[in-house]
């Protein structure tokens, strides 16, 4: 009876103690992951990429894993990685590694060329689900280099951040359910830029601004002088269109309207109702030139602060 009465004791006591290694046992790993950008080059607005040199690194407990061989870069291609040795940082595994990738970035052009960007390196482990693997960010020694050069971009912050991410697909795997949903810990660095001053404002419209001037400049002309009267506003407008798909050039395919689309619009439209006042004022002048000449008079102050509140406008809204 003494033996029975041991046995059941010794049962109730080692349930739970079983059930607690088990649990312990489903932990999941932590990895704390830290990024250094070194370099960003190859800014690729129309491709939507962008190059980036950067160094990763990881720390951990456990003996039985190495993140460096299973992570991966999910919005873009390694090129090349360069990893140091493992080695043991007080009691934690370390291991680093310089890696060349060609990311692909959602770039935000609405407001092209007074734009705001974000350049995100996104690191994920391909093997491991959240349930087995966390990642934790070193956002105290995650960086940019402050000597990264990007042509006509300032780098404005430089933040790091951990994120879940789910994926509703069984990639295949029959044995899965259809809708089996698998979560993977993603790591995130995300640097901020933007446009120092308007020099790559003025830079980018000064042929269509001066164009426009141009165009407003045929005011001064009799309006039966023809040829130098519509053929400066027809000379601005072709001039507008080819500057126009010059900067199309540089930017992505898009469904709305860029700041840069907005300025080139409008200013076609001020060139076309140029040419259409001097063909009202060429039919006023046959019937009263000092009408006329007082029409554009008129026009020639009119048109250009017009044509300049509307890019003020289209800038600022």
């Amino acid at each position: 009876m003494l033996r029975i009465l041991l046995a059941l004791a010794l049962a109730l006591f080692a349930g739970p103690l079983a059930m607690g290694a088990s649990e312990a046992r489903a932990e999941p790993q932590k990895v704390i992951v830290g990024s250094y950008i070194n370099q960003i080059t190859g800014l690729n607005l129309r491709e939507k990429q962008v190059t980036v040199d950067f160094y990763v690194w990881f720390r951990w407990d456990a003996d039985d894993i190495n993140p460096l061989d299973t992570f991966e870069v999910m919005n873009g291609t390694i090129s090349s990685k360069e990893p140091t040795p493992l080695r043991k940082i007080k009691d934690q595994n370390y291991v680093s590694a310089r890696v060349h990738a060609v990311l692909n970035q959602a770039w935000d052009v609405s407001r092209f060329p007074l734009d705001k960007q974000s350049i995100r390196i996104e690191i994920e482990d391909n093997d491991r689900t959240i349930e087995k693997l966390v990642y934790v960010a070193d956002t105290e020694n995650t960086e940019i280099n402050p000597d990264v050069d990007i042509p006509g971009y300032n780098v404005t912050k430089s933040s790091a951040a951990i994120m879940e991410k789910a994926y509703h697909t069984n990639y295949g795997d029959i044995s899965l359910p259809k809708a089996h949903e698998s979560r993977f810990s993603r790591f995130v660095q995300e640097v901020q830029i933007d446009r120092p001053n308007t020099i790559y404002y003025f830079k980018t419209f000064s042929t269509i601004f001066i164009s426009c001037l141009v165009a407003f400049l045929a005011f001064l002309v009799k309006p039966i002088d023809l040829d130098p009267r519509f053929g400066l506003g027809i000379g601005a407008l072709f001039a507008v269109v080819a500057s126009y798909f010059i900067v199309a050039g540089e930017l992505p395919h898009s469904t709305g309207f860029t700041l840069s689309d907005k300025i080139n619009m409008a200013s076609m439209g001020l060139i076309f109702l140029s040419l259409l006042q001097s063909s009202v004022s060429l039919m006023i002048y046959e019937r009263d030139a000092a009408k006329a000449i007082k029409l554009d008079h008129i026009s020639v102050v009119v048109f250009p602060v017009v044509y300049a509140l509307v890019c003020v406008w289209l800038t600022v809204a």
